[in-house]
C-alpha cells in the first residue's frame, strides 16, 4: 500500500533541494508565485533547422506541492527567462502536482 504522507515528504525534500519560484501567466491573468523544482526530461531536446533557421526544443518536469495551480496551456518564465509552455499535467493532491512543459522560444 502506497505510504501518501512519507511520498509527499519526500518530494518536498526533492523540490526543495534545488526550489525556484515562477509565475504562471494563464491567459489574461497572472497567478501567485509558487515555488517548484524544474528539471530537464533526458533525452527529450531536440534541434530543427529549416534552410537560415534553427530551432532548439526541450521539455522539462516542474514538480509542484500539493496545492500546485497549473493547467495545460499556462506559460511561465524560469530563472534563466526561458520562456516555458505546459503541455501536461498529474494533478496528484496527495503527493505533489508534477506537470511537463515545452520551451516555447
Amino acid at each position: 500500500m502506497m505510504d501518501w504522507t512519507q511520498a509527499a515528504a519526500d518530494l518536498v525534500a526533492v523540490r526543495a533541494d534545488n526550489a525556484q519560484s515562477i509565475t504562471i501567466r494563464r491567459g489574461a491573468a497572472t497567478l501567485d508565485a509558487q515555488s517548484v523544482r524544474i528539471a530537464r526530461i533526458g533525452g527529450q531536446g531536440r534541434v530543427m533547422q529549416s534552410g537560415q533557421t534553427r530551432e532548439s526544443r526541450g521539455r522539462v518536469v516542474v514538480l509542484f506541492g500539493t496545492t500546485g495551480d497549473v493547467q495545460p496551456g499556462d506559460r511561465f518564465n524560469d530563472g534563466n527567462d526561458v520562456l516555458y509552455e505546459v503541455a501536461l499535467v498529474r494533478p496528484n493532491q496527495r503527493a505533489g502536482v508534477i506537470a511537463e512543459a515545452e520551451v516555447v522560444e
